[in-house]
């Protein structure tokens, strides 16, 4: 069974350098989504914004933008 992709507007959670996230999914992709994270999460990771791009295979849903 393949496993369900985010939607724009979900609340997901994933990894990256040992730290869990979460954000809120802008773009969905063939491959990835491009998700916002908090400016505190970004500077925590070293980024210069708070986007990043998550792999469909890397992250889970938390909550769906339908329900949240």
């Amino acid at each position: 069974m393949a496993k369900k992709r985010a939607k724009i507007g979900d609340q997901i959670s994933f990894t990256r350098k040992d730290c869990t996230c979460e954000g809120i999914v802008e773009i969905v992709r063939d491959s990835s989504v491009i998700v916002e994270v908090s400016k505190e999460f970004a500077e925590r990771l070293g980024y210069d914004t708070p986007k990043t791009v998550v792999r469909h295979s890397n992250y889970s849903i938390l909550a769906s933008s339908e329900t949240a």
